[in-house]
């Protein structure tokens, strides 16, 4: 059973918790499956065989026949299980059941059979923890705060009781497990991991027993376990134990596994590709005759060619074979046989000769058109696929197979209309975003529910869009469940599934597309009619775009200093006057220099608090690069804006006695000085002061009046603007404040700026230190210095496009306004206080009483001038307003009494810009205790039958006064008696609604606290978003009101505008019941809806109009691009349920296209969800097309069913002729490597003889843990920072293998299948990882396999010395970090790897005490431990290589062995694996252990933020270069690499000995002395020339690094970066390895390696061949030689000890050695 963590998704994880729960309850009900039972007691039974797919259809009919889950789970629940997206979750528990057996004595790993292993078994343990008390079902704890007290394992259910009585009983405990830390994870529950729902949560003496039940689910013993657990009411929880054996039995193994149950978990999920490698090519085509072949219908869902037909109709070499077949056709000789016979086989001969031939036809069956017919060749795609009986399957054939169809579609004729839909749809795509920039921005995209869908990269994770479908099928039930109620009480039958069906619509938009919609508004509205609208609105005004601003120019007149101008101070005079000019600066990159107050910023801030602000050094950083800032200055004590705000500026204390300045300098110390120093020694002096001075102040906390002056007057000095002596204007500046400001004779020049005016502006616009605005665009001022950095660049590109667009439209000129400021300050978006609304990081929404109906509702007086309710036809926004107060609390009733006066007269300003219809209700925040909160809560219970006023008045005689006067309910119903304004029958119903709530009417009490603050017992919502007033007094007032209802008023509209129609009554059916009905239907939807939008990740994102954009999508008339299916509603109401909709808009010929294309069948077809297609065609297409690529997705649906073969990837009917490779797709937590396989997967070649039956096989080896590393302190990545992923000692060693590649010795060429396979390899002593922190996002990657682990800090590095781990989240909103409530400092972090969908961890780290400051780094220099170990004689030379495909394997191991042979110290190689055949790796270890050295298997997985290659051959380069920080252990501190073709000729050693002189690597420049090349070496000229200055270009096929230095100085980080930047061009870095270290040496300086080091016939002369320490085989430019040929030619004669003939015959020994190793084991 699986839950989710965190407070918002509890109640989901607690509903898939009881699903889980109830799954297993039905499937004990009836006992065990005995043929489960027989299998799991024998396995050599040959009678009894069970698969997987006896467990998911067992599985799938205990769930239907139960009705566990409906609707769309019901589908999806067996495609999971097809897909097998639970596998890691039941690994992990195999590998946790293991360690409890093996810990426990159940199981010992000499007993390969596992004979004495029960199929279940409990771990009872007796736990102390340190969790709360309140913790009932779901386990917050973390394992490590679990401390085992004992621990029994039973195997008979009768002895439970015993079990628990033993450890309980003192002396008792059987087991103590104290010491066996590699075990707790075994016996305690994980985090998240639930009870059984009946589970008893009681204590003993603050220790708790939990059970674990491990068992083979299913069979008799477990399910005898489970029912007695659940009679015992103890807690436990269920783990499926699996085949523990599976490690020894593996191990055992050698070409085939011995058990039938010890088989590898076959995978789905993943995409395979098959490149044509020369993708300039021409090939044949399969028609017999371009006129015949006219009328011919071709199968599109089985493309391909038959094999059979000998002449292609193309012209080779200028001959026309199909042509002169017919020809030699027609002629009769003597009435004999057909002549044709004869001459087939010649005529073949003939073409395979002239392809052979001819340079532009190279070596293939299947016709790629040339460029000029390949322009419609999208529209011709869409013309066949929309013409299809299945389109579907056409779309998936067609883009899957196009090599092959390509000619074919080339000849298809597109009718004249599809020119004009095809341009709709593409502009519809771009519309909605669903653009595909990798393919020539051709249309792509999938959404679900609107939600877009990212499939177009390579390692789209399959698993996480079944997450996407549960997650929006669980929001439309949640949707359906919370609103249909009041829906159904306000509209008609079938006007409320048409409301239904409106508010989901509204639930696909999202949040900001809503409020977009509302404020562009409905036909009819009051704004509409007062303001014509603007059909041409840019989108960046819409409010999901469009900032709000704050009003911080208006009212500080005399509040604040204004320390420049730019439009009037001299020292911009230079400066340019033209706006045109500005725009030029700026669209060329420079900073937007102009003579105008273009922005202006206010920081507002105390020096005196000791805290820097960061807007300081952004001021000085604008202001160098001479960008138009103006700056004002608000310098206030933060008490002193507090006191202002509660009591007034006037209460304000004097300033303090001047002391002789011996006295803490204060706010008003600063105001005063810094005013002086603008107006004596000008702004850009002040600015300087201004920072220097509260620089001083963080390093000098309690900084005194005096200390204050002595530094300005030190910066004055340095600056050399003081005229004057430094001591008269030390005497002036002493006067200044020793008078309080009196003495300053310029007061007036500055408009009396007043400390005063600032603090009492600074208390209006609720304003504070630490915040600061650009132009009234607020900074983040409480995220830290990155959150600041990052909103700085993010506000100031939003304003220079903001100043620009109004420039270009003529708003702003050079001359006019004449205040810019107070131009940009204007609109609706521009608000007049800094309101705590706006200040929080992230509002929250929540429907705080479900079980409310209409009956509490009252309307408020909002109408205008106090009209009666007259109905909701002009009405444009509906609000639902609730108090929500502690009325057995003074501070809650004298909230609630407040709220009803509001209610009573709100302001006529709600009216001003829509028409609104508000109504309220009040709840209590707790079950009302006394008897006069009972009696005022039930009155409000059925508020709807009485008058506001009369609800007012009764609540002021009940409510204020004592306690004491209402202790019955005598007393009560007389103090309303008491209200004699009040009707007496009105009073009569109060009465007795006070002593007895209506029957009909629900009372709820706020069954929801507010997530942030849950102790707060009085706040309001509005429409679901929740407002609780700051301060000890919770009431709210009419300001904040206005401003809540302004920030929901669009979003209301729309809502209101979306769903009156189908609740308004028709002229012949009245209210129903009440009109306060159809109120409460649409603010509950509101708030349902505003919630569950909130809570949802994607709503706030997407912004785009998918909803609407799709709708306007005309199918009048049969739009042939327009597809739809499943979308029939069913007749009968009671099956009306909103459904998932899942719509793609693409264009047929892109590569996400191919993947998808699977995936939109089994939506249709398994799913039966509704799906919508458009084709979206472009009208021309260039190269970017897949022309040379066959593609399959492995995602079937129905893998399970006994009539499918196992889940593969199948190629048939290729084409032959040809070279082709093999590229695999995996979701990015997969680390894939190759298992098994024949052929060289890199050059996979069919002649035309065919090629077989062949069969590739790829494993995953591990899954991966990945995040992003923070240091909370700093708010920065502590990048270099090392880690470590540990798994415990007695945890079974999982690792995953195994995939499968096809030919069929038929004639035919084909690749039938490739398959991913799970599978757990022999086991290992221990498990550790390591790797870095890199400076992007704190990008960490570490690999590790189902189970639990341990993260820590690096034992004994530096960082384990400053930092700590902490807990926290990343706000979805804001994304800033918060960390926990409960956060404690850990040394270390448990993660759990259970899935195929980790989307990425979250690793806070704090710094130490006394280690604010420290860098993570010493203090560059050699450690002196280091300089031991580099002068050991002995020490090992680690090598590093990589190579891919057979003949590159061939010469890596002669250089191994080359390498072995001539270093007289030990040899370590690191291979890259990710491109190494499976033969290879075995062989080469073989070879290693009979040469000598050692070798080890190295990987990493490719970053998603960083760039990406798809050339096969610049993804190795990438590899050989960007990663090596973070590619080998930590231990390693230098390696050298060394080129695979390579042949080594002197002592490594000496190379890995050479001081690199403080360098991080070192390189061998290119040899410049063989002249007849001097020509072909480009770095001599032109750009390689001017960048390099001087500097030599080296050759990467050599080189040396130190990795401690590497590390220290974070070059991986700085390549990287480099990288980034380069490749955003893609015809840069030509040669990524060599040009990236490079180019980057400016950055990262290279040592020049001796050249003898490394020898290139292409550079280096005859002459210093003799010297050479290395020969490489790199390629010649003036002629192209094979590498096997060059290394016989080159490596040969008296230079040498062996030539390369001799060492490639030992390494051929080798194989045959190892081969002959293999069959005799």
């Amino acid at each position: 059973s699986k839950s989710s963590s965190g407070i918002k998704n509890k109640n989901k994880g607690k509903q898939q918790s009881s699903l889980a729960w109830r799954y297993l309850d039905v499937l004990t009900e009836q006992g065990g499956i005995p043929s489960l039972d027989s299998w799991v007691a024998d396995a050599s039974n040959e009678n009894e065989i069970w698969t997987y797919r006896n467990s998911t259809l067992l599985a799938v009919d205990a769930v239907s026949s139960a009705d566990i889950v409906s609707g769309l789970d019901e589908n999806l629940l067996p495609m999971a299980l097809s897909l097998r997206a639970q596998s890691p979750h039941c690994e992990m528990h195999r590998s946790l059941a293991r360690d409890a057996a093996i810990s426990l004595g159940l199981y010992h790993v000499d007993d390969a059979s596992g004979s004495s292993l029960p199929a279940a078994f409990l771990v009872v343990s007796l736990v102390g923890s340190g969790g709360r008390e309140d913790e009932e079902v779901t386990t917050s704890r973390k394992s490590e705060e679990n401390v085992i007290l004992g621990t029994q394992v039973v195997v008979d259910a009768s002895l439970l009781t015993a079990a628990i009585n033993a450890l309980r009983s003192e002396d008792g405990k059987a087991k103590n497990t104290e010491d066996d830390e590699g075990s707790v994870s075994s016996l305690t529950p994980l985090p998240d991991e639930t009870f059984h729902p009946t589970s008893s949560q009681e204590k003993n003496d603050g220790n708790d027993v939990v059970i674990i039940l491990y068992g083979q689910v299913g069979t008799t013993a477990f399910a005898s376990m489970y029912r007695s657990l659940k009679e015992s009411n103890i807690k436990f929880i269920v783990r499926h134990m699996g085949y523990i054996p599976y490690e020894e039995e593996t191990a055992s193994a050698t070409t085939t596994i011995s058990s039938s149950r010890a088989t590898p978990t076959v995978l789905q999920g993943y995409g395979v590709r098959l490149d044509i490698r020369n993708v300039e090519y021409k090939a044949f085509d399969d028609d017999q005759d371009d006129k015949t072949n006219d009328g011919d219908e071709l199968d599109w869902n089985e493309v391909g060619h038959p094999s059979d037909q000998p002449a292609r109709d193309e012209y080779l070499a200028g001959v026309n074979l199909q042509t002169l077949l017919g020809r030699v056709s027609n002629v009769d000789i003597n009435g004999g046989a057909d002549p044709t016979d004869s001459l087939q086989s010649d005529l073949q001969a003939l073409q395979t000769a002239l392809i052979r031939s001819h340079p532009t036809q190279l070596r293939s069956e299947s016709i790629v058109p040339p460029a000029w017919q390949r322009r419609p060749l999208s529209l011709q795609a869409a013309t066949v696929i929309a013409s299809a009986p299945d389109s579907l399957e056409t779309l998936k054939g067609v883009s899957q197979n196009l090599p092959s169809v390509a000619h074919h579609l080339s000849k298809v004729k597109v009718p004249e209309h599809f020119d004009e839909l095809a341009e709709e749809a593409s502009s519809l795509a771009t519309k909605v975003g669903a653009v595909s920039p990798g393919w020539g921005d051709a249309a792509f995209g999938l959404f679900v529910n609107g939600r877009p869908v990212d499939v177009e990269r390579p390692s789209f994770n399959v698993f996480q869009l079944l997450n996407v479908l549960r997650e929006e099928d669980g929001r439309l039930k949640e949707l359906e469940r919370r609103i249909r109620r009041a829906l159904k009480d306000a509209a008609a039958d079938e006007d409320e599934w048409e409301a239904l069906k409106t508010a989901r619509r509204v639930l696909d938009m999202g949040s900001d597309k809503l409020a977009q919609l509302g404020k562009k508004g409905f036909e009819g509205d009051k704004s509409t009619k007062e303001q014509p609208e603007n059909e041409d609105e840019d989108e960046a005004t819409s409010p999901s775009t469009e900032k709000y601003r704050i009003d911080v120019a208006r009212g500080g007149k005399n509040a604040v200093l204004y320390l420049n101008d730019i439009e009037k101070d001299a020292a911009y005079r230079s400066w340019p006057n033209s706006m045109e000019e500005m725009l030029y600066r700026s669209q060329y990159g420079g900073a937007p220099t102009v003579r105008r107050n273009l922005f202006t910023m206010l920081v507002v801030l105390d020096p005196a608090s000791g805290k820097s602000h960061p807007a300081l050094g952004v001021v000085g950083q604008l202001l160098n690069s001479q960008f138009p800032l103006r700056l004002g200055v608000l310098l206030v004590n933060d008490d002193d804006v507090s006191m202002a705000g509660s009591q007034g500026s006037d209460s304000l204390p004097l300033m303090a006695p001047w002391n002789d300045g011996d006295r803490p300098f204060h706010a008003r110390d600063s105001f005063l000085l810094l005013k002086h120093i603008s107006k004596k020694f000008g702004g850009m002096a002040a600015i300087s002061s201004l920072i220097h001075a509260s620089d001083a102040a963080e390093e000098t906390p309690g900084m005194m009046v005096k200390e204050l002056i002595g530094v300005h007057i030190s910066l004055l000095e340095r600056m050399g603007v003081i005229q004057d002596s430094a001591s008269n204007v030390q005497k002036e500046m002493e006067a200044l404040l020793e008078s309080g400001g009196t003495s300053d004779a310029m007061a007036s020049t500055k408009k009396n700026v007043s400390y005063e005016a600032a603090v009492k502006f600074a208390a209006d616009k609720l304003i504070r230190p630490g915040m600061s605005f650009l132009n009234g665009l607020p900074f983040p001022y409480d995220g830290g210095p990155s959150a600041f950095a990052a909103a700085v660049n993010e506000i100031l590109q939003y304003e220079q496009s903001n100043i620009m667009e109004l420039t270009m439209k003529g708003v702003i000129t050079d001359t006019a306004p004449r205040s810019i400021y107070a131009t940009v300050l204007k609109g609706d978006k521009v608000f007049k206080q800094y309101h705590p609304l706006l200040r929080e990081s992230a509002s929250e929404y929540m429907v705080v009483a479900p079980e409310s109906d209409w009956r509490s509702l009252v309307f408020s007086t909002t109408t205008p001038n106090g009209a009666p309710f007259d109905g909701y036809g002009d009405v444009d926004a509906t609000f639902l307003i609730e108090g929500v107060f502690d009325l057995d609390d003074a501070a809650g009733i004298d909230s609630a009494v407040s709220f009803l006066d509001l209610m009573n007269t709100p302001p006529e300003t709600w009216h001003d810009s829509k028409s609104v219809s508000l109504a309220f209700r009040i709840l209590p925040s707790r079950l009302p205790m006394s008897p006069r909160s009972r009696a005022m809560s039930n009155i409000l219970c059925v508020a709807s039958q009485f008058d506001i006023a009369d609800i007012t008045d009764v609540a002021k005689t009940l409510l204020q006064g004592d306690d004491s006067l209402f202790a019955t309910v005598a007393d009560v119903v007389a103090a309303i008696k008491t209200n004699e304004d009040i009707p007496a029958t009105v009073l009569q119903r109060m009465i007795k609604a006070s002593k007895f709530a209506n029957k009909e009417a629900s009372c709820p009490v706020a069954s929801k606290s507010i997530t942030g603050a849950p102790e707060k017992r009085n706040f309001y919502v509005v429409n679901g978003r929740v407002y609780v007033p700051a301060g000890e007094d919770a009431s709210i007032s009419a300001s904040d009101l206005t401003m809540l209802l302004s920030f929901e008023m669009d979003k209301s509209h729309a809502i209101t505008k979306l769903l009156l129609p189908h609740l308004l009554p028709t002229p012949n059916n009245e209210y129903k019941k009440s009109p306060l009905v159809i109120h409460h239907a649409i603010g509950t939807s509101a708030a349902v809806l505003n919630e569950l939008m909130f809570a949802s990740s994607s709503s706030s994102s997407n912004s785009r109009d998918f909803v609407e954009a799709f709708d306007s999508v005309s199918t009048d008339g049969g739009n042939p691009l327009y597809f739809s299916w499943n979308d029939a509603e069913p007749s009968s109401d009671q099956r009306r349920h909103l459904q998932v909709e899942v719509s793609a808009i693409l264009d047929p010929l892109t590569e996400p296209t191919q993947r998808v294309a699977p995936l939109l069948l089994a939506t249709r077809d398994f799913l039966k969800l509704p799906l919508r297609l458009i084709l979206a065609p472009r009208k021309i297409v260039q190269n970017d097309v897949p022309l040379s690529s066959y593609y399959r997705f492995v995602a079937e649906p129905e893998a399970f069913s006994p009539d499918k073969n196992p889940p593969e990837a199948q190629f048939r009917n290729l084409p032959t002729e040809h070279l082709l490779t093999l590229r695999m797709d995996v979701p990015e937590p997969w680390d894939v490597q190759q298992a098994h396989a024949v052929q060289d997967a890199d050059n996979l070649r069919c002649d035309g003889a065919g090629c077989g039956h062949e069969r590739i096989e790829y494993g995953v080896k591990s899954l991966l843990f990945f995040g992003q590393c923070y240091d909370v302190s700093q708010s920065t990545q502590p990048n270099g920072l090392q880690l470590t992923l540990d798994r415990s000692k007695s945890s079974s060693s999982a690792s995953v293998s195994g995939s499968t590649a096809e030919i069929q010795p038929d004639g035919d060429q084909q690749f039938d299948d490739v398959d991913i396979r799970l599978a757990v390899e022999a086991p290992q002593s221990e498990e550790h990882t390591d790797t870095l922190v890199m400076k992007t996002v704190g990008y960490w990657q570490l690999r590790a396999n189902p189970g639990v682990w341990d993260l820590r800090i690096a034992d004994k590095s530096r960082g384990a010395e400053i930092y700590h781990m902490v807990e926290g989240t990343v706000n979805k909103k804001s994304g800033r970090i918060q960390l926990s409530q409960n956060s404690s400092e850990s040394d270390s972090k448990i993660l759990v790897m259970k899935d195929f969908t980790n989307q990425g961890q979250l690793l806070l780290v704090k710094r130490r005490k006394g280690f604010e400051q420290a860098s993570l780094f010493h203090e560059e220099g050699v450690d002196v431990e280091r300089t031991v170990e580099d002068g050991k004689e002995n020490e090992t030379v680690h090598v590093f290589s990589l190579a891919t495909g057979h003949a590159y394997e061939r010469l890596l191991k002669i250089m191994m062995l080359s390498v072995t042979k001539r270093t007289k110290s030990p040899v370590k190689f690191w291979l890259f694996e990710n491109f190494l055949s499976p033969s290879f790796k075995s062989s080469a270890k073989f070879m290693a252990k009979q040469i000598g050295c050692e070798v080890e298997f190295v990987t990493y997985k490719w970053p998603e933020w960083l760039r990406g290659q798809t050339e096969k051959q610049r993804i190795i380069w990438g590899y050989k270069i960007l990663f090596l920080d973070v590619l080998f252990p930590l231990d390693v501190k230098k390696i050298i690499y060394v080129d695979a073709d390579q042949v080594v000729r002197g002592d490594m050693t000496e190379l890995w000995n050479l001081d690199l002189e403080g360098k991080p690597y070192g390189y061998t420049p290119f040899c410049d002395s063989r002249e007849e090349t001097l020509g072909y070496q480009f770095w001599r000229t032109g750009f390689w020339q001017s960048h390099l200055r001087g500097k030599p270009y080296h050759i990467s096929a050599l080189y040396v690094v130190d990795l401690d230095r590497f590390r220290r100085e974070l070059v991986g980080d700085k390549l990287r970066s480099v990288y980034q930047s380069l490749s955003a061009d893609p015809n840069s870095l030509s040669n990524l390895d060599q040009d990236l270290p490079n180019y980057a040496q400016h950055d990262v300086p290279i040592f020049s390696l001796p050249q003898k080091w490394l020898w290139c016939e292409s550079w280096c002369s005859d002459d210093t061949k003799e010297e050479a320490m290395t020969i490489d085989l790199c390629n010649n430019p003036e002629h192209k030689e094979a590498k096997i040929s060059m290394a016989k030619r080159i490596i040969s004669g008296d230079l040498f000890q062996e030539s390369w003939e001799e060492l490639d015959a030992a390494i051929s020994r080798y194989d045959q050695d190892y081969s002959a190793y293999q069959e005799a084991e």
